[in-house]
């Protein structure tokens, strides 16, 4: 008898038996490997609710004020103090209004601030050297953003003022810029966006010109016309003598009232900014946020372009993200602006200007090969840590955990077929991992699909619910979600194929199949030479440590039930951790975007997305879990979720719970509207007028539109605007943003 036919029937002997239906049921396949049941999928939900609070506490900490009743003195100015900074911000949130072209903005602001330069120079240090300029300039030039446009200005201000060492103890006349803006959109205060950085900036400055000289020079630029979309950093960069020796620069931002400054723009190219960065007390930011940000699908932009396309300079964008629902607002107040937030900015500034001036690469620019020519990965890991890398770097590593991810995926599943006690073909072998991988892939595409057509639906009777209480979000696309994860695994799993396949083989099947997707992913990303290629790395290089050394305790980790998941979930708690993190980073910032995103994106459907696909993406590797639960619970698990997804529609549909604002003391999430009182008068080409009338034209910024205004405005009669006809529908836009509305 051959060797070949005895090594069948030694197989065919230890195959688990077939129940009468031709099928394995349940307990047929059942290897001696732990099942899950109730209590450990409600310790799995405790965890990720840990997770969840955990991240946004340690993420979220702010640095304690200095000085404070119990330690400082604020006479000290060679150190940081978010108390003189929110003196400034008081006074000069005070000049009302700031709009470009008002006395706030172009006379009272303009003269605090060349005051408050010439008192800092008196107090400065001997050894350092301060000049004080105003500029006054106008100008003209095309910017390609939102539908594009021309922008024209003149009288515009700036107020400059550079520190540097006295002439005899300067290198080069290399020059660190460092800028915000002090005017404010149209009826706001402008708080936070941007006096709180142009406050910090100030108090930096105060604290520079204590210290001993620097090697280079740091200008600050006070600009005083951002908002009428970026025209005083232009006039700087394109006309003033001092721009000319700019090496770097840092823009300071604020979409929101606080809370962390994040890194979002970098280069272009030039990684050792990013490295400066990194050294920071308290850095933030990550490169897929930047991707995101320069794809164009969030409806702003900053001075960082003026800079970049007009300047040829590199350097570094940084705002404040939190609580974007105040932003270009009048609820943009200093007692909006979370304790702390100068603080940490105001550290981090001068941090960062340190490491600048004193890189090896600002010193020497023109002969840094890799700053023309490479760029930076980087990521920050719960506030903690702060990891970057160049992009040459990362393809190389990327690279590498493909290769280890082959091999550990190979090593696993071979073991786990030898071991199995099952005879399996290589007919069968190549159904389980088809079957594997498309269980994963439909537990991704399915979930998604479904959800964005609940939240279609869902748009049509209770719009935006989730505006004000973003916590409705999770409930509403979140909870669906991990019932369709459920719901499709188990399919999968009554199929006869994966339903006779032994658990402990069918788990590692569907685990290192969803490692196979991450792997794909990361390098389709590396080939089109994304920075973001770092999140399917982590996904993928995560769990391979552990993974492997589950190889060695295999027998434990399948046989006793606490081993088995403690070892499953250390393998991915890095991802599951940074995921959860960085999905409620993404919230914190889309969810108050949606409420000036216009009429044209469903903003319910676009959420959807965003949490299902993200959700499912932190799930994929719990997917294998499913086929290691008894049947009953994982079907019960599937209709819980379905059921609180359900609870949740009648809910905000029936109560008043669906009303998407807010307003204090019940929090901050305002109908959006531009409300604006024209004459208008119409002429043709040879200068005969045809018309002339007044108006209220009412703009509302979200996808709801002008319905909730019904019971406020008097609307009988309002005509909608003829967009057809007149070029911009013959209104005054204040911005270009015509094409973000029906």
């Amino acid at each position: 008898m051959s060797g070949e036919g005895v090594r069948r029937r030694v197989a065919q002997k230890n195959r688990a038996p077939i129940g009468s239906n031709g099928q394995q049921d349940d307990h047929s396949t059942d290897d001696g490997s732990a099942k899950l049941g109730w209590a450990q999928w409600i310790f799995l939900s405790i965890y990720f609710t840990g997770v969840v609070y955990g991240s946004q506490f340690i993420g979220g900490h702010l640095p304690k004020p200095w000085p404070s009743s119990d330690h400082g003195d604020i006479r000290d100015l060679s150190r940081f103090s978010e108390d003189r900074a929110t003196q400034h911000l008081l006074t000069l949130t005070s000049f009302r209004p700031r709009t470009v072209g008002t006395d706030g903005n172009d006379k009272f602001s303009v003269k605090y601030f060349l005051k408050e330069a010439e008192a800092i120079r008196k107090k400065a240090s001997p050894v350092n050297l301060i000049e004080i300029d105003h500029q006054v300039v106008s100008g003209s030039f095309r910017l390609a953003f939102l539908n594009g446009f021309n922008n024209v200005y003149q009288n515009i201000h700036n107020v400059l003022v550079r520190i540097g060492p006295l002439h005899e103890y300067s290198e080069s006349n290399r020059t660190l810029l460092v800028n915000c803006h002090f005017d404010a959109a149209i009826g706001v205060d402008g708080a936070s966006d941007d006096l709180s950085q142009c406050v910090t900036m100030l108090e930096a400055l105060t604290v520079l010109a204590q210290r001993a000289p620097l090697k280079h020079r740091v200008l600050f630029l006070f600009n005083g016309a951002e908002e009428s979309i970026l025209q005083a950093s232009h006039g700087f960069v394109t006309q003033h003598p001092w721009a000319q020796d700019v090496t770097a620069f840092i823009n300071l931002e604020a979409a929101g009232s606080g809370g962390r400054d994040v890194l979002f723009q970098t280069g272009p190219k030039h990684p050792w900014l990013v490295r400066a960065y990194a050294l920071v007390p308290f850095p933030c930011g990550n490169s897929f946020g930047e991707e995101i940000f320069q794809s164009g699908i969030i409806p702003s932009d900053t001075d960082f372009r003026i800079f970049r396309d007009h300047g040829s300079i590199p350097g570094v964008d940084i705002a404040y993200v939190e609580n974007g629902y105040v932003y270009h607002t009048h609820y943009d107040r200093v007692e909006q602006i979370t304790p702390g937030t100068l603080q940490r900015s105001g550290e981090n500034l001068i941090s960062l200007i340190y490491g600048i001036v004193t890189s090896p690469e600002f010193q020497d620019l023109e002969n840094c090969v890799e700053c023309a020519t490479d760029s930076a990965v980087y990521f920050d890991f719960l506030g903690i840590a702060f990891i970057t890398y160049s992009h040459r770097s990362g393809v190389i590593v990327n690279c590498i955990f493909v290769l280890a991810a082959i091999a550990t995926i190979f090593a696993e599943l071979r073991l786990e077929f030898i071991t199995s006690g099952v005879y399996t073909s290589s007919l069968r072998k190549a159904k389980l991992l088809g079957l594997g991988i498309a269980a994963a892939v439909t537990a991704v595409i399915v979930p998604v699909v479904s959800v964005a057509c609940l939240a279609y639906l869902v748009s049509f009777v209770a719009p935006m619910s989730w505006y004000a209480s973003p916590h409705l979000a999770f409930f509403l696309y979140g909870c669906p979600t991990v019932g369709m994860v459920f719901a499709v695994h188990r399919y999968f799993l009554s199929g006869r194929v994966m339903a006779s396949t032994p658990i402990g083989l069918r788990e590692s099947i569907i685990y290192h199949s969803v490692g196979f997707l991450w792997m794909i992913v990361l390098i389709i990303t590396t080939s089109y030479g994304l920075n973001s290629a770092f999140v399917p790395l982590l996904f993928l290089a995560g769990p391979l440590p552990i993974r492997v050394m589950w190889l060695n305790f295999q027998p434990l980790t399948r046989r006793d039930l606490t081993a088995f998941l403690t070892a499953h979930m250390t393998s991915v708690s890095i991802p599951t951790i940074f995921g959860l993190y960085t999905l409620l980073s993404m919230l914190r910032v889309f969810i108050p975007i949606f409420g000036r995103s216009g009429s044209e994106l469903n903003p319910d459907v676009a959420l959807a997305v965003l949490v299902s696909f993200s959700i499912a993406c932190l799930m994929s590797y719990y997917g294998s879990l499913v086929h290691v639960t008894d049947l009953k619970s994982s079907s019960q698990i599937a209709k819980l979720f379905a059921g609180i997804a359900f609870g949740t529609v009648l809910l905000i549909s029936l109560t008043p719970i669906g009303f998407p604002y807010s307003s204090p003391p019940n929090g901050i999430a305002p109908k959006r509207l531009a409300l604006q009182h024209f004459h208008r008068e119409d002429y043709d080409l040879a200068g005969k007028q045809v018309s002339e009338d007044n108006g209220l034209w009412i703009v509302p910024l979200d996808f709801i539109g002008i319905k909730p205004l019904s019971g406020i405005f008097n609307l009988t009669g309002a005509l909608s605007a003829d967009c057809v006809g007149k070029l911009y529908c013959g209104l005054p836009f204040i911005y270009p943003i015509i094409k973000l509305f029906r």
